[in-house]
């Protein structure tokens, strides 16, 4: 199969030439990929072979969100070839792909075949890859995949039931890896909600074509990676970083047995939202005791939130308090889903950082570093590292007792 073009192995895909990006659209609240294109799917076994047909596409549209850029896209929109074909391959993390060759010893099984490594003239011909730079305004600029989020086959209206299956059968098939330099590995994605894994090809001879070993791919729905879950990355304030988006048919996937998928047209919404599309301010209310005129008085002190998050790998982001209009309160913009491991400290900017002051207990002695809902802290006590405080979601406290005066204890201390 591999570069195996004839009128009865084509599909048709036209990328829009033009874009539609202004200083306006870089400043929305998501980053947004679209991406259309056709696809024609028949088969009769797992590696299966493409079939002819033709169409129009749709465009590509990138615009940045909340506390992000992106580098004008140029004219990648355009390096999509008329006579693109979307192939069958096989890749554990989108990274190396690997396309079976033509050839009599074509098989079902993938430990017999032979393969090729993509080249340059694959990329946007038989797989699409987009390259992008994104570059945070704003420090801790998390990034998550927005929930709408989605890769299907479009189903033209009067379909049969027959073409309504097989084409949801075949986007079970359909791969999308985001990656960067220096992430751990890249994130393979499905379009599906559960999970989904195959043994997907790993290596083969580089001389022979030869299969030669085989891993596990597991690709996992895009919602697990929206707010709130698994952040795609977290990049500072002027940080850019470079950004790789891959397509591909994995061919070892056993939904590739889809028979007889008419004419399909393969759409991507891939959006990105941050952190800072989704906050809550902070109060600090330090009314009635003397933590004012020690920031006053030592200029070099810092009044800042801390937070940590591990399963984010969010380690020490620091929020600065700003001065509200009352010369006792402070707040700070955090992301909303922060609600565990908050402490507020004193920092001293002339002694490297050091805390001088560091809240983390009541007036009992409970713990103050999970927030729950609350988002306004009073200080009871400022005595350095031992200093007193709690958090109040709004209902009747008695002020720092260690429980609310009323019948429900509503668990805000």
């Amino acid at each position: 199969m591999g570069r195996y073009r004839n009128k009865q192995s084509q599909m048709v895909s036209k990328a829009v030439a033009s874009r539609h990006t202004s200083k306006k659209q870089l400043y929305l609240s998501v980053v947004s990929l679209i991406l259309a294109f056709l696809i024609l799917i028949s088969a009769t076994y797992c590696w299966y072979a493409l079939a002819n047909g033709t169409g129009k596409g749709n465009n590509l549209t990138l615009t940045a969100g909340n506390g992000l850029r992106v580098n004008d896209l140029g004219d990648t929109t355009q390096k999509f070839k008329d006579d693109s074909v979307l192939l069958p391959a096989s890749s554990v993390d989108g990274r190396n792909l690997f396309f079976p060759t033509d050839g009599t010893d074509f098989s079902n099984e993938t430990t017999k075949m032979t393969f090729r490594s993509a080249n340059a003239g694959d990329r946007n011909y038989d797989y699409v890859q987009l390259d992008f730079n994104l570059t945070a305004e704003a420090n801790y600029t998390s990034i998550y995949l927005d929930k709408s989020t989605s890769l299907k086959i479009e189903v033209p209206a009067g379909a049969s039931d027959e073409y309504v299956a097989a084409a949801a059968k075949a986007e079970k098939a359909l791969r999308t890896a985001i990656y960067y330099e220096g992430m751990d590995k890249p994130v393979v994605f499905t379009s599906q909600m559960n999970p989904c894994s195959v043994n997907a090809v790993k290596d083969i001879d580089r001389t022979t074509g030869r299969f030669l070993e085989h891993s596990t791919q597991v690709a996992v729905p895009f919602k697990d990676y929206s707010y709130g879950k698994n952040q795609l990355a977290m990049l500072n304030q002027g940080e850019t970083r470079p950004f790789s988006l891959i397509i591909w048919l994995e061919g070892t996937d056993a939904n590739c047995t889809s028979a007889n998928v008419m004419l399909k047209q393969l759409v991507l919404n891939l959006k990105f939202t941050t952190s800072w599309d989704n906050t809550v301010d902070i109060h600090f209310d330090a009314t009635g005791t003397d933590a004012a005129s020690i920031l006053e008085d030592n200029p070099q002190y810092t009044l800042v939130l801390n937070y940590n998050n591990t399963s984010h790998k969010i380690n020490n982001m620091q929020f600065t308090m700003q001065k509200e209009s009352a010369n006792t309160k402070w707040k700070c913009s955090i992301p909303d889903n922060a609600h565990n491991d908050l402490t507020f400290m004193i920092l001293d900017g002339a002694d490297k950082n050091k805390k001088v002051y560091e809240w983390t207990q009541t007036k009992s002695g409970g713990s103050t570093l999970n927030r729950g809902t609350a988002t306004t802290f009073y200080v009871d006590s400022v005595n350095g590292t031992d200093s007193r405080g709690h958090w109040h979601d709004g209902d009747i406290d008695d002020h720092g007792e260690g429980h609310d005066s009323g019948i429900i204890d509503d668990g805000d201390w």
